[in-house]
């Protein structure tokens, strides 16, 4: 499912006009990003949570010629599933 599709499905459940679904989607991404960019950790109970994580400097491989570089230090966001997420995922 992408975005558009994420979108009309919300709009249909919901019975909210497709921009005010767009509207709260792009909000919800924008928070998400200031909140983890400040370093803080977001969770949804029941889905999940975002932490932002520092992944140190380590050396990489170029898979078209197979030269090492070094990659330097970056902010990653980790998500972690919620338990209940993923006891659903696996019901059978």
């Amino acid at each position: 499912m992408n975005r558009n599709q994420l979108i009309n499905a919300l709009s249909e459940k919901t019975g909210l006009d497709k921009k005010d679904v767009r509207r709260t989607i792009d909000e919800m991404q924008r928070l998400i990003i200031q909140e983890a960019k400040e370093g803080q950790r977001i969770c949804l109970h029941g889905f999940g949570s975002f932490k932002p994580r520092l992944q140190t400097s380590r050396p990489a491989r170029n898979p078209r010629n197979g030269t090492t570089v070094q990659l330097s230090p970056r902010t990653i966001i980790h998500f972690k599933c919620a338990p209940l997420l993923l006891e659903q995922m696996n019901d059978k």
